[in-house]
């Protein structure tokens, strides 16, 4: 076979050119060119190999060996893998065979001639199965009679090789390769059981159909062969430390982020997204909740090697798991504290060529959007607020005022502007496509994906302007990865993988808009004066419109690509169960911004003259052309790791061992350094090594460590020993537990404890060395004018290593109900030591500007987290599933460094992390007595003001009357729950997510109103909603409202400004229909066709109404969350 070599410049191909902004084209295109060349050049890799497929030979040589060792024997000279259960093979009759450069039919034929058993070849599998014999308890008296039928999974792909057979006898076969059974029984009486690995046991009653086709449902609660671990895999009923995974069909949401995706999917997983930004609309995730001041991310592994997740087609991920404890996560040794993700890409399958095709439109909008009062209730509130400051003087606005703002007979000078409706659209759309196929032969298999995601947002534009500043989101996905088995016993692994963004925002920033829609109030400025001029005020606030569509626009570009090749050697020959590897990645990140922003001249009309012309005072002058700034970023990284592996089993199959042993390396370097600390590349190495033993598939222990370094820390406090320990007892597996076995069908326990650390220290790199800032001042005695400039110590610690997190876990798997009910629990306990933040017991005379870091905080964190599913086939063509699962965790504070206070209820130590402090409203004062017999406080306070408690009873409210409110910005409980229903082609499923013991801090423009001199700030449509002095309204929203809003203490942080934050929201509803595959999709060449429609946040249920709840703290000034209603097919060939 001939070589073709392609080469790949990496940074020619991501990272951006410095010229004009057309070239971006330039290099999608290219992107897209290189794509096709690698799948032209992996397909014809694969067809070449697959040639040799059944012209295979095999040396076969063994004195008293059993049939299984010779199948193993087999599997490694030809790559086959063997599927057959253990009840089909006995291990009694041993052989004698001397095969030499035999056909594989031929040495089959050999083995099984004189056994009850056939085989047969299908994509790389052999599969083994008894000969149809005939129920010696039913003999025929007629005919035979021969049931038929097809068995397919749940995307009505066919299942080759499920067990079929008569419940009662043992007349039996088994699929074939296209999914199709045909079953001799005597009578037209019984009932069917089909039965394969990895899916739920069904039956089927017979009557009068000789044609019964099933359709069988993946066992998401069995006993899979192995599982996902730290490092490896692993047997799923021995493993020890708590770990979940994620349906990934559940990622495959109408979201661009991923992140957006997994919140409330799974159990220990918290999520909350703050903005709904295309391109920045990423969720924070948290594990089991946050546990230290500093970084709670947890560490992200993308195919072994961290990476970010966010921009991950969900098309291309195989598998998504979680782990949560110390026993899970303790390998990873000074990364693994705050829990770990683990990813693994798809990667193609032995046999003929798949192809998938998925697109999915949507239409966006927001999930809710604030609304504000229009211009005539502002005017008649902000008169009534006066009124309440100044009870004698005259009206802020007159009545010709507020009835000419509500004319609207000249908005130039009376304007009412609805500020959200003038800057947004009510739709947006987005799209997703993905293409991809796989297949392959025994020897090299192959899969490819390349993936399209484009979102617009809501922002409205000026048709007028020569430049585009609406929001739009673009990003191209490729995915590459190519298993060769070079030898026997030699398999290689190559992945390249990467994306392309590219994103279109307005000149000025999200924020900054929204501020400015929240500042700016109805009636002061049209959105543009009717001589086209653009408006603006004299002072600090600005028109949104115009920094909306006249301030140019910001185009962001980035790109990322990873690689990695992995070699595995099996050393079986040498050593039963020992294996060997070695990988090797490169990752390139490329980000290139340019800014093209301009301010225009902007005007204010006073009045009209006398022939009813504007005058105009000139606010700002500004400037008819585009400024151009740019800015680099990147990085690049280099990972290596090499592992020996070990697993076998002795004693007739009871003791099961295992051994890794394993050693890695990374060195990331930020490419567009701009300072010498942050040129010196970031490095870690660590070694990684677990035991496992289990008896019996009874008794399981685990023990694992990680030595891991980092450069962060000084010589001598720079590695770290982390280990843990684990045990483990299958109750279910006990002779005792037979009896109960009809009622509980299986049962776990299992326990660990461990360390792990966490050696990030928010963003502080060689925290060990002190720094040097220019100051200045430099304060000496009580008169701090007495002061000098110069230089001083800056940031500095002592001795500061990594933080120590020691974690407990406790837990129980259960399954029951013939195993439709299936329950997981775990409690868990964390005390996290160490944690790296600033001293705060110096007292300010010691003279010292900077505060010394140090490992000087601690904080417990405790919780559970669990997941209930009940799956059942009720009848042959319905099935239900209820899935369901939730986390608690809180954590409190038990060192941290600071001073102590005078009074209990402002310490932290004993409080939650995150614990909000300030003042407790009793209600509002009714009256003048009532308030002269009350502690005083700040301002001048009135009937309708804020009444607050007086903590420590000195007779006035000030700051040491401020104790603990609210629970805080992070929810405690995150849950997740909904339905599945198929019947036959179709399938209806929701999903809810709910968070709770959480809330919300209000402050800022709107919710403040009239602040500084009065003019400053919007007003929400809920204002009407407050007290008045007839006493009309018994429990208002605002209290007594005044002009300015800075004369009385009203809007001091206390629980009248805390609302309760949690919500449940619909996250998604889908509702699909997969056309049968007899019918006209053969004519085609497809083996599936289905078509659905997605919902995705439609409904938000929350007390809380002024914006979408999940935005968090504030005013609500950030760009609203997006639903989406998507339609979309998804046809395979």
């Amino acid at each position: 076979m001939k070589h073709l070599v392609l080469s790949l410049n990496s940074c020619g191909l991501f990272c951006t050119p410095l010229k004009r902004q057309t070239t971006h084209l330039q290099k999608l295109k290219k992107l897209i060119l290189i794509m096709k060349l690698v799948a032209v050049l992996l397909l014809v890799t694969c067809i070449q190999v697959s040639a040799s497929v059944y012209s295979q030979s095999l040396s076969l040589s063994k004195k008293n060996a059993s049939l299984r060792e010779l199948f193993n024997e087999i599997q490694k000279q030809t790559g086959y893998n063997f599927l057959y259960s253990n009840e089909t093979i006995n291990d009694t009759k041993t052989f004698t065979v001397n095969f030499k450069k035999a056909k594989i039919d031929y040495v089959l034929n050999s083995l099984l001639a004189d056994l009850p058993l056939e085989y047969s070849i299908e994509e790389g599998i052999i599969l083994i199965v008894n000969k149809e014999v005939k129920s010696p308890v039913t003999p025929a008296k007629a005919d035979p009679i021969i049931i038929t039928g097809k068995i397919t999974d749940e995307k009505d792909e066919p299942l080759p090789g499920v067990t079929v057979r008569l419940k009662g006898t043992s007349i039996g076969t088994s699929a074939n390769a296209d999914g199709v059974y045909f079953l001799k029984i005597p009578e037209m009486k019984g009932t069917l059981v089909f039965n394969f690995v990895g899916y739920l046991t069904e039956e089927r009653a017979i009557r009068s159909e000789k044609t019964i086709d099933v359709k069988l449902r993946p066992d998401s609660t069995a006993l899979q062969d192995v599982v996902i671990v730290g490092y490896g895999v692993q047997k799923k009923i021995t493993t020890i430390g708590a770990q979940s995974s994620i349906n990934v069909e559940s990622l495959k949401q109408p979201v661009a982020n991923l992140s957006n995706a997994i919140a409330g999917r799974v159990a220990g997983v918290i999520g909350v997204q703050r903005s709904g930004e295309p391109g920045y609309d990423g969720s924070q995730i948290y594990i089991r909740g946050i546990s230290t001041f500093t970084s709670s991310s947890p560490l992200v592994l993308v195919d072994g090697v961290e990476r970010a997740f966010s921009n991950i087609d969900p098309e291309d991920i195989a598998n998504f798991t979680v782990l949560k404890d110390a026993s899970a996560t303790a390998v990873y040794g000074v990364r693994g504290a705050n829990g770990v993700i683990l990813i693994e890409t798809k990667k193609g399958r032995a046999g003929k060529p798949k192809v998938n095709l998925q697109i999915n439109q949507g239409v966006t909008q927001f999930t809710k959007i604030p609304e504000f009062a229009d211009g005539v209730t502002y005017l008649q509130i902000a008169n009534e607020a006066y009124h309440n400051s100044n009870p004698t003087a005259i009206p802020l606005y007159s009545e010709e005022k507020i009835l000419a703002t509500a004319s609207g007979s000249d908005p130039d000078l009376h304007p009412n502007v609805n500020w959200m409706k003038e800057m947004f659209n009510d739709f947006g759309q987005n799209r997703r496509v993905n293409l991809n196929a796989n297949g392959g032969s025994d020897r090299a298999t192959y899969y490819l994906s390349v993936g399209y995601y484009d979102e617009n947002g809501l922002y409205k534009t000026d048709e007028l302007a020569q430049y585009n500043s609406a929001i739009k989101f673009t990003r191209y996905n490729f995915t590459s990865n190519l298993t060769l088995k070079l030898f026997r016993d030699t398999k290689v692994d190559f992945g390249a993988s990467g994306w392309i963004s590219d994103g279109n925002y307005p000149g000025r920033s999200a924020s900054s808009i929204w501020n400015a829609a929240y500042i700016m109030p109805p009636t002061v400025i049209p959105v543009r004066y009717s001589n086209g001029s653009i408006p603006q005020p004299r002072g600090e606030e600005s028109n949104p419109y115009d920094m909306l569509t006249q301030s140019g626009y910001v185009n962001n570009v980035t790109s990322q690509l990873w690689s990695n090749i992995k070699v595995t050697q099996d050393l079986g020959p040498w050593l039963k169960g020992l294996s060997i590897y070695g990988m090797f990645s490169f990752d390139n990140n490329n980000y290139h911004q340019i800014s093209r922003t301009k301010t225009v001249d902007t005007y204010f009309a006073s009045k009209r003259d006398d022939y009813g012309n504007l005058v105009f005072d000139q606010t700002r002058v500004g400037s008819s052309y585009l400024g151009y700034d740019r800015s680099n970023g990147g990085s690049r990284q280099f990972y290596t790791e090499a592992a020996v592996n070990y697993s076998n089993s002795f004693g007739d199959k009871k003791h099961d061992v295992s051994a890794m042993l394993l050693y890695n390396q990374s060195d990331r370097t930020d490419a567009f350094s701009n300072d010498f600390i942050n040129a010196i590349p970031y490095r870690y190495q660590g070694i990684a090594a677990r035991t496992t033993y289990a008896y019996d598939n009874r008794y399981l222990a685990e023990f694992n460590l990680g030595y891991n370094g980092s450069e962060t820390f000084n010589t001598g406090k720079r590695f770290g020993f982390f280990p843990s320990y684990g045990i483990g007892w299958v109750t279910s597996n006990e002779k005792f537990f037979k009896s109960l076995a009809n009622s509980i069908q299986f049962l776990k326990f299992r326990g660990s404890y461990g360390i792990v650390g966490n050696s990030s220290l928010g963003g502080r790199r060689f925290a060990y060395i002190s720094t040097v800032a220019s100051r200045t001042g430099y304060s000496f005695g009580r008169n701090t004018d007495n002061n000098f400039g110069g230089l001083d110590i800056g940031e500095y610690a002592v001795n500061v290593t990594w933080e120590q997190a020691k974690k407990a876990n406790v837990g129980l798997e259960l399954r029951t109900l013939k195993e439709a009910l299936s329950l997981t629990l775990d409690l868990f306990m964390e005390k996290r030591e160490g944690i790296f933040k600033p001293r705060g017991d110096v007292p300010n005379y010691a003279g010292i500007q900077a505060t010394p870091f140090g490992n000087l905080g601690a904080v417990q964190n405790k919780g559970f987290d669990g997941t209930l599913v009940f799956n059942k086939q009720l009848s042959n063509d319905f099935s239900l599933e209820l899935r369901g699962n939730m986390v608690w965790n809180r954590a409190i504070i038990k060192e941290d460094a600071n001073a102590l206070w005078p009074y209990p209820w402002q310490q932290v130590i004993g409080r939650k992390l995150g614990q909000r402090f300030g003042k407790t409203a009793l209600g509002l004062f009714e009256s003048e007595e009532e308030i002269a017999n009350s502690p005083t406080q700040t301002g001048s306070i009135k009937p309708g003001d804020i009444k607050y408690k007086d903590l420590n009873g000195d007779g006035k409210i000030d700051n040491y009357d401020e104790g603990p409110v609210g629970y805080g910005s992070i929810p405690e409980i995150v849950y997740g729950f909904g339905p599945s229903f198929t019947y036959k082609g179709w399938s209806l499923g929701a999903w809810f997510k709910g968070i709770s013991n959480v809330d919300i801090s209000l402050n800022g423009e709107g919710l403040q109103p009239f602040q500084k001199e009065g003019t400053r700030g919007n007003l929400f449509s809920n204002i009407t909603d407050r007290w008045t002095p007839d006493g009309s309204n018994p429990d208002p929203w605002y209290p007594r409202l005044t002009y300015p809003s800075t004369s009385n203490s009203n809007y001091d942080n206390s629980t009248w400004w805390i609302k309760n934050g949690a919500f449940m929201r619909l996250q998604n509803v889908e509702l699909s229909y997969a056309f049968p595959k007899k019918s006209w999709l053969e004519k085609f060449g497809m083996s599936n066709f289905r078509v659905y429609a997605v919902g995705y946040n439609l409904l938000t249920f929350s007390s809380f109404k002024l914006w979408d709840v999940e935005l968090g703290d504030g005013k609500g000034a950030q760009y609203p969350l997006m639903k989406t209603y998507s339609v979309g097919i998804d046809c395979r060939f």
